[in-house]
């Protein structure tokens, strides 16, 4: 699932979820190497509204009269919940809808049980598909790829249905981090049901460039790829500028949702370069850099 240079890139960074770290600490999960009081200094940083001011160390105040806080590492360990869809829309693009995810779900995995975190991964199309138990072992980075490679994309989603299915099976404090297309407009309630259950989402919508500009000339007839049992679908450019501007609302609600709850929304193509993902997910705060 991941080269040797891939995991070399991998080992200049390591797990965090700063973004989503006042989501995570409201629903009583502990942020990877989250900084608070535990038993190992880690560090100093520069005081920020919201610190215990107990942190504040004093005696480099009356030096230099700056406000800077002592931060910890903490001794719990977080849990961390791969959710992939595998339903047959993740078959469109180039590479594979299914292929960008697998590959994110690889090194966000690879990333979090290197930092001694554990990790579960399930699979879904409109229900939970795969399952491997959490567990921060190395053999399971090795379970963990086994079961990304073998995926198939296949069936229709519904992703409401599968998170809430999963949310019936696990519950917090812990990331869940699901990677959809999110061509569901019901994924909020699942998504809301992960967090009743004390699980603090982190939703990586991937599309291929042609969900984003679909290239089609003239009229086309389409095939739900989730079903060749419907009625036969013919569209025109219209009919392409009206489907963009229901994908743009969707894409700008699950925004909006991640921004009101200050939970991390990334966004890739499927054709994103290996470089460009790790970007995305330093921006959210699941990578950082290593002092």
């Amino acid at each position: 699932m991941l080269s040797a240079d891939e995991v070399h890139q991998l080992n200049r960074l390591t797990f965090g979820t700063t973004r989503a770290s006042s989501a995570t600490n409201a629903s009583g999960t502990r942020v990877a190497k989250a900084r608070g009081f535990g038993s190992e200094f880690l560090d100093f940083r520069q005081y920020q509204p919201g610190d215990d001011p107990r942190a504040i160390e004093w005696t480099i105040y009356s030096r230099l009269g700056q406000l800077v806080t002592r931060t910890y590492r903490t001794n719990a360990q977080l849990r961390v919940h791969l959710l992939v869809d595998v339903s047959a829309s993740m078959t469109n693009g180039s590479p594979t809808k299914l292929a960008c995810a697998a590959k994110l779900a690889a090194l966000v995995g690879y990333a979090a049980i290197r930092a001694r975190e554990a990790v579960g991964l399930a699979t879904f199309s409109d229900t939970i598909t795969q399952r491997l138990a959490l567990s921060n072992s190395r053999s399971q980075l090795f379970r963990l790829f086994a079961t990304l490679g073998a995926a198939s994309a296949i069936g229709r989603s519904n992703i409401a249905n599968a998170l809430m299915t999963y949310g019936a099976l696990e519950q917090g404090p812990g990331l869940a981090v699901v990677i959809s297309d999110f061509f569901d407009e019901q994924a909020l309630h699942g998504l809301r049901f992960l967090q009743h259950r004390g699980l603090t989402p982190v939703i990586v919508q991937v599309l291929s460039v042609d969900d984003i500009e679909p290239s089609l000339e003239g009229h086309v007839e389409l095939v739900d790829v989730e079903g060749a049992d419907g009625d036969p679908l013919f569209v025109d450019r219209e009919s392409v500028l009206a489907y963009q501007a229901v994908l743009e609302e969707q894409r700008a609600s699950l925004r909006a949702y991640c921004e009101s709850q200050s939970l991390p929304f990334i966004h890739v193509t499927s054709s994103e370069s290996f470089d460009g993902m790790l970007r995305s997910c330093s921006r959210a705060g699941l990578l950082v850099g290593q002092h």
